[in-house]
């Protein structure tokens, strides 16, 4: 009897075997996108490059770019544009053909420079937003922000200002992006 019950497990297995080898060939959904594929100019998505930098803080640089992204998803409604997408890749990986059949901003941080004292700081960066277009192969918008923080050290810490300045450098360059696109919005429906 205990045989039997071996020889019925050991078929059970070889069927669930055989099932998994006839399943796990089926042929299911396959996608495959082209290097052409490019959504529908509706979808009105923008790409965001991360921003590049010279001798910046990460934390500041870092700060900046998500608080710039989160601003601009915040205010998408003021905005024809459904979708920012962030490019994970670099410039240079990109294929240069499909990317300029996008819209996308990029965006560089340099400048950045603490002037300390025995009793304040003083702080300022640079920022250069530019906005490619479609079929463009220069930017067709290019914005400069200069930001400049100043505190005492009995108030406050380099860390909290730091973080401050970064969080009012990105609210206001998604506020100058958020308005090209509201003007654009505008205009279209007239």
């Amino acid at each position: 009897m205990g045989n039997t019950s071996a020889t019925v497990k050991a078929s059970y297995l070889l069927l669930l075997i055989a099932m998994l080898l006839l399943f796990g060939c089926a042929s299911g959904p396959r996608v495959t996108m082209s290097p052409a594929f490019n959504p529908a100019p509706e979808d009105n998505i923008v790409y965001l490059v991360p921003f590049s930098q010279s001798l910046v803080p990460n934390d500041f640089s870092d700060t900046v770019f998500n608080e710039f992204v989160d601003n601009l998803n915040k205010n998408r409604s003021r905005t024809d544009v459904q979708w920012y997408y962030i490019l994970k890749e670099d410039l240079k990986d990109i294929d240069p053909a499909w990317l300029t059949r996008q819209v996308y901003i990029s965006g560089e941080l340099w400048g950045y420079v603490e002037n300390a004292g025995c009793c304040s700081t003083e702080l300022r960066a640079k920022a250069r937003l530019n906005l490619f277009e479609m079929e463009q192969r220069d930017a067709t918008l290019e914005m400069q922000f200069p930001v400049e923080a100043f505190f005492e050290h009995d108030r406050s810490t380099l860390s909290n200002e730091r973080q401050r300045m970064a969080k009012r450098l990105a609210t206001e360059m998604a506020d100058a992006i958020t308005d090209i696109f509201a003007r654009r919005k505008s205009h279209q429906s007239h």
